[in-house]
């Protein structure tokens, strides 16, 4: 049997991580996820994303609280998790956003992947979100939409929260049963 490749490897050794170290990311990590965003491809090449990298823990703080102010249940599940943040302290979190359009959601996704892959093979943790929607409400006036620069009628779509593990998770366990084979 053929090797497992490490693209293969860093997929099955993935696992979303919940704490980190208060240690920054440095501009080259910064910006190779930064480029790593920019590689996604997107539906008929539309690359109607956009993304907002933000180390500047009052940005994060703020959309925190927009969220706890839309699902206050939530701040309780966190504080079971020993966290006051639905970012658990990670010093980069990436905000994905774009107008509507029949590939944003798809698009998003695979652009979220593509950040966790990435982060995972430089040594770093990740957690992707979308609970922080919330805080992007388009019927709520005081929203972050604003706040990260998002122009008129466009739309959070995803986040993930990147920085340095301050804990291990083995990754999620594989149940074959949710394949559906129809092989030939």
């Amino acid at each position: 049997m053929k090797e497992m490749n490490r693209t293969l490897e860093l997929i099955q050794e993935r696992s979303s991580i919940r704490r980190y170290k208060d240690t920054p990311l440095s501009e080259e990590e910064i910006n190779t996820l930064k480029r790593v965003a920019l590689a996604t491809p997107t539906g008929q090449n539309l690359q109607e994303l956009r993304y907002a990298f933000v180390t500047d823990q009052k940005i994060i703080k703020a959309v925190d609280e927009r969220c706890f102010y839309h699902n206050p249940e939530m701040l309780e599940r966190m504080k079971k998790r020993d966290a006051d943040s639905i970012f658990y302290g990670a010093p980069l979190v990436v905000f994905v956003s774009a107008k509507d359009t029949s590939w944003a959601d798809a698009d998003a996704g695979i652009a979220v992947a593509n950040l966790a892959l990435a982060a995972q093979s430089m040594g770093l943790g990740s957690v992707i979100l979308g609970l922080p929607r919330g805080a992007f409400k388009p019927d709520d006036p005081e929203n972050c939409c604003a706040l990260l620069g998002m122009e008129e009628g466009e739309r959070f779509r995803l986040s993930i929260a990147i920085g340095h593990p301050d804990t291990t998770k083995e990754p999620h366990e594989q149940d074959p049963s949710h394949i559906r084979d129809f092989l030939v």
